[in-house]
């Protein structure tokens, strides 16, 4: 055979064998030494509907290897709502917590309780008082409506990427709604804004709020499955009734919703605004 032909088998073996490991890896808790920075409130990342290990891990790593986060543990929610975490919860530095459900096309209500399980499960390994969380897709309404919901352990901070706030569907893919935003509030509601609405009392007041969209600049205003005036909707419901509410819009082509976890200016803007940390690129 010829030397081509075993070169190709080379390659093919070396992208498989890092494709595995870094599925691997993903899954797994970070070890890297991380600075000694007492933090008390553990972050925790909550996917999007059918999200995986990719959803946050890339992003887990590169705060990881940027900015000292540490991924102490990997939550993972059964169907039937029990908890295995893999890695101990340790408060000595920025901890991190990656959330996966085993059911990818868990709904937001499901995706509650598990959030609630794996509270109460990380509560067992080491107490805290207060928590962040930070969700893409589905998994910003899911940690709305658990901050909404008088949790045990509230939230400091909120990160929402890319969430269909104002969408008639929030759990799978269907036309973009682009209803507009007007001095009163949206043109229209989707039943899960009418929710917000009427627990929005619920809201705790010390909250800090960064709320991320996207636009791919094609016009409609957009990330390809979410618009903005749907994720920026709730402003109308927290404008004073929190300490802070921030808005940031990535554009261009790294800003499709899928990519928006990809995107290193989403890291910068989360880690700015959680730990007010900056790095220059």
């Amino acid at each position: 055979m010829s030397s081509w032909f075993w070169l190709v088998i080379a390659v093919g073996t070396v992208v498989i064998a890092g494709g595995l490991a870094d599925f691997i890896l993903l899954g797994r808790p970070g070890y890297a030494p991380v600075p000694l920075v007492m933090d008390a409130t553990p972050t925790l990342f909550i996917p999007g509907h059918l999200g995986t290990r990719y959803s946050f891990g890339h992003m887990l790593w590169r705060m990881q290897r940027r900015y000292g986060l540490s991924k102490d543990v990997v939550a993972i929610v059964a169907p039937d709502g029990r908890v295995r975490l893999r890695g101990r919860l340790n408060l000595n530095h920025h901890a991190a917590v990656q959330v996966l459900f085993n059911d990818k096309t868990v709904r937001p209500a499901a995706q509650l309780r598990g959030l609630n399980h794996v509270i109460t499960a990380l509560q067992a390994q080491q107490a805290f008082s207060q928590l962040n969380l930070i969700g893409h897709s589905m998994g910003g309404v899911t940690a709305v409506l658990y901050l909404l919901s008088k949790p045990a352990v509230p939230v400091a901070n909120l990160v929402t990427i890319a969430a269909p706030m104002n969408d008639l569907e929030v759990a799978q893919r269907s036309p973009i709604l682009n209803w507009s935003l007007t001095r009163q509030g949206p043109e229209h509601t989707a039943p899960i804004y009418q929710q917000f609405q009427r627990t929005i009392d619920n809201l705790p007041s010390e909250l800090r709020w960064l709320n991320i969209a996207g636009d791919l600049m094609l016009g409609g205003r957009h990330d390809g499955e979410v618009a903005i005036n749907s994720s920026f909707a709730v402003r109308y419901l927290v404008k004073d009734r929190i300490k802070d509410y921030t808005e940031v819009v990535i554009r261009g082509p790294r800003a499709a919703h899928s990519l928006l976890h990809e995107n290193r200016l989403v890291d910068h803007d989360i880690v700015e605004y959680l730990w007010q940390q900056q790095r220059d690129f």
